[in-house]
């Protein structure tokens, strides 16, 4: 690579490194297996160890503080919402009840402990209405992770929070289907990643950065012409 395609490629990089700190989609993903299953529907099939993945995205920007606790909830963007159990697809109903928005919730030193859980606000565990197929009445979804530590969140930034998260200082965990507050699905919690999708701004700038190196290695690649004849 020519010394000017290093010089650009490092400018494109130092561009989108000092770029200034905006809003980000974040996408939240758990993973875990079925312990028991006595719900019906499309969920008939599913028996004990068969996997469980729920995904969804949340804004960085778009949150609400609680007024009593030290927690932080994000707006879940329900359409990008997916709980897949052994190839069932279930997503939550919209618009959730109340207000209509499902949260993320973040908890730093809440008191002594730090977690996540999903709620219909932000200082209890409220179930949030999932439709399963086959079924007409919404059931309850509820999950929670709590540490028994509450050095493990820094703040309630959940940029801040990137990372994947096993079963480290393991305080909790809750990840239930039912009606009514009776259980009728349980999933044995495993992992939760929560990563950062890039800003277009800087997945174009990174673009650009490889078209350069890209045109550099076939520049290097070209054979050279033969000298002219005099």
């Amino acid at each position: 690579m020519s010394q000017i395609s290093k010089l650009i490629f490092a400018g494109l990089l130092a561009a989108a490194v000092s770029a200034p700190a905006m809003a980000a989609s974040v996408r939240v993903e758990l993973g875990g297996s079925v312990e028991y299953n006595a719900v019906q529907g499309g969920l008939s099939g599913v028996g004990t160890g068969d996997r469980a993945v729920m995904s969804f995205i949340v804004d960085s920007d778009n949150f609400l503080n609680s007024a009593s606790f030290p927690t932080r909830g994000y707006r879940i963007d329900l359409k990008s919402f997916d709980l897949n159990i052994a190839g069932v697809h279930m997503k939550l109903e919209i618009p959730q009840a109340g207000s209509g928005d499902a949260f993320f919730v973040l908890r730093d030193n809440d008191p002594g402990v730090d977690g996540f859980f999903l709620s219909l606000g932000t200082d209890d565990r409220v179930p949030l209405a999932l439709r399963i197929p086959g079924l007409e009445p919404a059931h309850e979804l509820e999950f929670g992770r709590t540490f028994s530590v509450d050095t493990t969140l820094h703040s309630l930034n959940i940029l801040d929070a990137v990372g994947k998260y096993g079963f480290e200082d393991m305080a909790s965990y809750q990840w239930t289907i039912g009606r009514f507050g009776n259980y009728g699905l349980e999933v044995s919690y495993e992992t939760i990643t929560i990563s950062a999708v890039p800003e277009p701004s800087t997945a174009a700038l990174l673009g650009l950065g490889a078209l350069v190196l890209l045109g550099a290695k076939a520049r290097a690649k070209r054979p050279a012409r033969p000298a002219e004849q005099g």
